[in-house]
């Protein structure tokens, strides 16, 4: 009977969410050209053979990838019957994922074999669904006592930067949207789509981008939180630099009590947020949350209404805003879950009707539509369900187990996700 090695690694706990519990009998867990061309003359009916309109070039407006980072962790899990036998195991651990600006390949497995089986699965299971999670699938029928078996594979995983679009101006949000983006304008666990408040902080996001720069360069000032970009010469100075630009940015994001417009006045308003773009509208979102919530490190998940509300939340609370402000306006949005972060996309099309994601970074160096910082890349999503918790509709599709055992002799669950 083969045993895994006792390794000391630890599951290493993400920074926005915990994900280890289980109880007994059954426990759980909840938790990257051509320029357009410049436009034609006026066609006259004379000229109309020996003239074309422009066309967009479809490179020009599609992410591209660069400066890839190759990373290798250890991922996996296993069960230690301290005292008596452990019967009927069933584990769920989640592993990188496959995408556009990621490539996952398995170098190496330590698998208890004799003991069960191992599996993987992608979420959501549905048919031609784009996969948005990974689960390793461990089963034990039985573990006799003292004996500790799972399962742990070794990751070589390499994540690419993403660069914004050259062109964003013939980008435009869904008429019509695939069955499996339908899901990313609905409401999901946290996501709040149309709430009077978060429909409020939309139409003030959109106004503020006509009327005033404030609120971009209040986005543009906050610091980066020390996520994604190297430390300041030393910790006074960054600790010195973060005070003075989120008192700059509290100042500029200060809500402004609504004034009073003539229909005239509130015209020609409606009339400038006409004339900007579906790309320009999204980023107007994105700076308004930016200037308006401030990063609070450690902070606990929070719905994107509390975060709206509180004036502060963690990356996830960011992010979180800032989709379901953009599920209020119709723009497909969700959530990134990243190694020791959280972050955000969004959906646009071109002329074709051909869409693609686009990353927006809330807490951290500013970027919207583009992902400087390659990070390993867990999950896509923010409602999944699995099989074996159909009620249930989970935020993370992460690590979970169950099992029986005797309230007597507790076993050991162990989840493992170590950097190399």
């Amino acid at each position: 009977m083969s045993r895994l090695r006792r390794s000391a690694g630890a599951f290493s706990a993400v920074c926005c969410f915990a994900v280890i519990a289980f109880a007994l009998p059954v426990a759980g867990a909840d938790e990257p050209l051509k320029e357009t061309p410049a436009p034609v003359d006026v066609i006259k009916p004379d000229d109309a053979e020996s003239k074309q309109l422009p066309a967009t070039n479809a490179a020009a407006v599609q992410p591209t990838y660069g400066d890839p980072v190759t990373t290798r962790m250890r991922i996996g899990g296993r069960v230690e019957a301290k005292g008596g036998e452990v019967q009927d195991i069933f584990m769920m651990v989640a592993v990188p994922l496959d995408c556009p600006e990621q490539k996952v390949q398995v170098v190496d497995e330590d698998f208890s074999t004799d003991l069960g089986t191992v599996a993987f699965r992608t979420l959501p299971e549905v048919k031609l669904a784009e996969p948005g999670a990974k689960q390793m699938l461990i089963s034990i029928p039985r573990l006799p006592s003292r004996q500790t078996a799972g399962a742990v594979a070794t990751y070589e995983v390499v994540t690419s930067r993403v660069f914004a679009p050259k062109e964003t101006a013939p980008l435009r949000i869904p008429k019509k949207l695939a069955r499996d983006i339908k899901t990313f304008v609905s409401t999901s666990p946290f996501i709040n789509v149309g709430d009077r408040k978060i429909r409020d902080a939309v139409e003030e996001a959109l106004q503020l981008r006509v009327t005033s720069d404030e609120t971009r360069k209040a986005s543009a000032a906050v610091v980066a939180n020390r996520i994604g970009v190297a430390p300041a010469a030393t910790p006074e100075e960054a600790s010195k630099t973060e005070e003075q630009a989120n008192s700059k940015t509290a100042e500029a994001a200060k809500p402004k009590k609504a004034e009073k417009r003539d229909p005239q006045a509130a015209a020609e308003l409606a009339a400038k947020i006409e004339k900007l773009t579906d790309w320009e509208r999204v980023e107007a979102l994105y700076d308004f949350v930016r200037a308006r919530v401030k990063y609070l490190d450690g902070a606990e998940d929070m719905p994107a209404i509390e975060a709206l509300k509180n004036g502060q939340a963690d990356c996830y609370g960011l992010s979180a805003l800032f989709v379901a402000m953009c599920r209020t306006m119709k723009v497909p949005a969700r959530m990134v879950w990243v190694d020791n972060h959280q972050y955000a996309e969004f959906y646009l099309e071109d002329e074709t009707g051909k869409g693609y994601w686009y990353p927006a970074q809330l807490a951290g160096t500013r970027a919207f539509g583009e992902m400087p910082t390659p990070m390993v890349i867990f999950q896509k999503g923010d409602n999944f369900r699995v099989p074996e918790r159909r009620r249930e509709r989970l935020r993370y599709a992460t690590d979970h187990t169950t099992l029986q055992a005797s309230s007597k002799h507790k076993p050991r669950v162990v989840y493992v996700r170590e950097p190399l």
